[in-house]
């Protein structure tokens, strides 16, 4: 049995920062605030802290964040909702605002001068038909099926 005076280690369970940083509602934070860095990499690109101005390359202190395929984890959670796509409609709104971001940050770096039309109207044209799709899924198909229902309530024809 240990004495008073004595150190004992922590148990994990009993560590309170690593309690707190294990609750749901601050690790998801934590993985925001992560993915914001991402973000904040795409948009100061002319900042040392992640491009060597002198060689006009990615090497910087967070340099390595700027390309760090941030779609790796959605493509997993898309892919693992498309088994059961009804238990998880709220997918569609993460598929809408990725697109939408997408299309943002394509016509930001234009706007930039980081890339040319032409290195954009690929991804920018991709993101707005799978955006387009995504928004007939969320809002098209009941009012598509609201407007061909009959009067009176009968069956749609097949």
């Amino acid at each position: 049995m240990a004495q008073s005076g004595e150190a004992r280690p922590v148990a994990v369970d009993t560590n309170a920062l690593l309690k707190t940083l294990q609750r749901p509602r601050v690790l998801l934070i934590l993985l925001a605030a992560w993915d914001i860095m991402a973000v904040v990499t795409e948009f100061f690109t002319s900042n040392g802290l992640f491009f060597d101005l002198q060689n006009n390359e990615i090497d910087g202190i967070l340099g390595g964040r700027a390309l760090s395929w941030q779609g790796i984890p959605l493509a997993i959670l898309y892919l693992y909702v498309s088994r059961n796509p009804q238990a998880y409609p709220r997918i569609f709104w993460l598929a809408l605002i990725e697109q939408l971001a997408v299309i943002g940050a394509a016509i930001y770096h234009l706007g930039a001068g980081d890339f040319s039309a032409e290195s954009i109207i690929l991804p920018v044209a991709v993101s707005g038909g799978l955006g387009f799709l995504v928004l007939l899924h969320l809002f098209g198909r009941e009012d598509l099926l609201d407007r061909r229902r009959p009067a009176g309530g009968g069956q749609l024809p097949q």
